[in-house]
Order: C-alpha cells, then sequence, then structure tokens
C-alpha cells in the first residue's frame, strides 16, 4: 500500500496490570517500539505485586509522549487492555 500524502505516523500505547507497550502506526501498519513491566526497579520484568495500574499507566502515557516527539510523530492517547480471566 502507498502513501499518497505525507505519511502520519502515530505513537499510542496499551496498558495492563503486567505493564504496557508503545506502538507506532502509519500507512505501513503498526508495531511495537517499546514494552515495559510492572516492576518498580526493573522496566522489563513483571511482578505479582508490582506497581498499579495508575502508575503503569502514567508510565505509559510519559514514554509514548517522548517517543512521538522524538519521532516526529503525533500521540494518539493510550488505553486499558481488558483482564485476563486466570483459567483453572
Amino acid at each position: 500500500m502507498r502513501c499518497r500524502l505525507k505519511p502520519k505516523r502515530i505513537v499510542t500505547g496499551e496498558y495492563g496490570a503486567d505493564g504496557y507497550v508503545v506502538l507506532l502506526s502509519s500507512c505501513k501498519g503498526t508495531h511495537p517500539l517499546y514494552t515495559a513491566g510492572n516492576h518498580p526497579q526493573d522496566s522489563q520484568a513483571v511482578t505479582p505485586n508490582g506497581v498499579g495500574l495508575r502508575h503503569v499507566r502514567g508510565f505509559c502515557i510519559r514514554t509514548c509522549r517522548e517517543i512521538a516527539g522524538e519521532r516526529r510523530a503525533l500521540f494518539g492517547g493510550v488505553s486499558r487492555l481488558p483482564e485476563t480471566a486466570c483459567c483453572e
């Protein structure tokens, strides 16, 4: 697919209890740029008692805005991922 106009790049994020992911969308598709877990000292680790959902959301927003600025893209907001049910 070819872009007819100047391509618009949009940075968005998705977050949940386990962490967040930053996505870059363009006319060529959507792909992840950055992922982080909920561990307070190690952003790549996930712990059962990590930082709260409000803090994860804040980190997601801040990271998305920073990456959007670095890549001269638009910030498209963040969305919460649905909680997955645990199967026993």
